[in-house]
């Protein structure tokens, strides 16, 4: 009996010393839904593929959900192609979610309370829009950062943001272009720019502390 109770008492004691393991690898998770780049998706469902919890983003779009290594996000929402993220290192995410325009779409994304019905047509609209802009007239990029973006100011290379956010001297927004950092705009010719945004909201924190003072995100052609 006794060496029954002992071998008991050690299996026990393997699979508490698992169950912590795996408790520490436990993390969460966080980030923003949106459908073209800007406007966020309500009630989309974020499902954690390794530990099968499910969450639906706010008003905002925002989500945080429990995740643990190598797992997989799929995030869905009537109406949208269904997107599926892997988690890797960084704890913030931000998902778009592609609408393509037809009648079932969005009758599905307006009436599952994903978007409103004004906001989405809103969005097809300026998508088409954007798509259009010639920045040609611009002689520099600095040239059109300064045309086109608000809360920014351009002193010689730098971009500044006019919102003091952290307690840096020289309040440099982060340059992102076509997705990578960089740390000089120079070589993009206004001719190649097919939009341009200052993030300053919730989507800035993807960047953790580097995105502090808003990020500028130009993507080319």
């Amino acid at each position: 009996m006794k060496t029954i109770s002992g071998g008991v008492i050690t299996v026990l004691l393997i699979i508490l010393q698992v169950s912590g393991a795996v408790a520490q690898e436990y993390k969460n998770v966080s980030g923003v839904v949106t459908t073209f780049r800007n406007y966020p998706v309500k009630k989309a469902k974020v499902f954690s593929e390794k530990t099968g919890e499910t969450v639906y983003t706010d008003s905002a779009g925002s989500f945080s959900v429990k995740s643990i290594k190598e797992d997989r996000l799929s995030i869905s929402a009537s109406g949208f192609e269904k997107r599926v993220v892997e988690v890797k290192k960084k704890n913030v995410y931000e998902v778009d979610l592609i609408f393509v325009d037809n009648e079932s779409n969005f009758r599905q994304a307006t009436e599952g309370g994903h978007i409103s019905a004004d906001v989405l047509r809103k969005a097809m609209n300026d998508s088409v829009l954007a798509n259009k802009r010639d920045f040609a007239r611009y002689n520099s990029i600095y040239e059109l950062v300064s045309a086109e973006i608000y809360n920014v100011r351009v002193n010689g290379k730098s971009i500044l943001s006019t919102k003091m956010r952290s307690f840096d001297t020289t309040p440099e927004v982060l340059l992102v272009v076509n997705d990578r950092i960089v740390s000089d705009i120079s070589f993009v010719d206004p001719v190649w720019v097919r939009s341009i945004e200052l993030i300053d909201d919730v989507r800035s924190s993807m960047y953790g502390s580097m995105g502090a003072n808003g990020i500028l995100r130009i993507i080319l052609k």
